[in-house]
């Protein structure tokens, strides 16, 4: 809300250290419907999963290196439940 963390990498590290998750030790997954969230995902080490039924394009999620790519709440719950992200 104040502005300090502008970059999405900055907002998911911040995020992180207050949840105290270590995507080391424990699996993380980010769900993002834009490029930059597919970024910030990746310079934190966290696989981000694209979701189509937001703002951005499959070419710009896989393009910035989307994991997986959800056409609807329902298929990314099935792909989350079936626990192939944690592998």
């Amino acid at each position: 809300m104040e502005e300090t963390r502008v970059k999405k990498g900055d907002v998911i590290e911040y995020t992180l250290k207050r949840l105290n998750a270590d995507p080391a030790v424990t699996p993380v997954l980010m769900v993002g419907d834009r490029k930059h969230d597919v970024i910030g995902a990746a310079e934190n080490g966290i696989d981000c999963v694209g979701v189509l039924y937001g703002y951005g394009s499959s070419e710009e999620l896989t393009g910035a290196g989307a994991k997986y790519l959800a056409e609807s709440v329902e298929e990314l719950e099935k792909y989350l439940l079936s626990g192939v992200w944690e592998a």
